[in-house]
């Protein structure tokens, strides 16, 4: 139940505070979307590409060029999915620098640690899920036509196609999951601001 001195911040505006921000520093953001959706990608073309060999009849072999991801598949997965973490941990952090005084001003104004972890973490989520389809779909079309050029066009058929799509949706909960595991430290930092000192904080 809400007291009188609790102040009522309703989640819709955690997400246009979050819109907001994304599109006040919307170049830089993009490229964070990028390099998530380059290293999503990334991981969608190594794990689709192996499950389309796996699922080759025994004996067909693929020709020139791309064959089966060897064993150390999952050190470039690591990888990539540490680029990813990383690039969301450096837009969040830097978010959070420039937007002190604007943090100050919230609390002053009544916003609670909670509410301004609620932006930051809309923040996140957006660059997690939006660079997650895009790298996702963007690698499961790249592995179907890379393992059509390799092994040839005829071993791909629809089943093949539809049982490795069951990666995209992974993939994207994997950069969902990573973004906002990423976003921890940014966010109890952006939280424990002091409304005082964010007030006469300069860039």
């Amino acid at each position: 139940m809400n007291g009188p001195e609790r102040s009522c911040f309703p989640i819709h505006h955690a997400f246009f505070f979050a819109l907001q921000g994304i599109r006040l520093r919307l170049g830089r953001m993009l490229l964070v979307l990028m390099g998530v959706a380059v290293a999503m990608a990334f991981t969608t073309v190594l794990l689709t590409t192996n499950a389309l060999f796996d699922a080759l009849p025994a004996g067909v072999t693929a020709g020139e060029g791309l064959t089966r991801v060897p064993v150390f598949r999952w050190l470039w997965v690591a990888v990539s999915l540490l680029i990813c973490t990383g690039g969301v941990i450096n837009a969040i952090v830097m978010s959070v620098t420039e937007r002190i005084k604007e943090i100050g001003t919230l609390k002053c104004l009544g916003s609670r640690n909670i509410h301004i972890v609620e932006i930051f973490l809309f923040e996140c989520l957006l660059l997690g899920v939006i660079g997650g389809v895009l790298g996702a779909v963007l690698g499961y079309g790249a592995a179907l036509l890379s393992f059509a050029m390799a092994a040839g066009p005829r071993h791909l058929n629809g089943a093949m196609a539809l049982s490795a799509l069951r990666f995209v949706p992974a993939v994207i909960g994997m950069s969902t999951v990573l973004s906002l595991v990423a976003s921890v430290i940014p966010v109890v930092i952006a939280a424990r601001v002091e409304p005082a000192s964010a007030m006469r904080y300069e860039v």
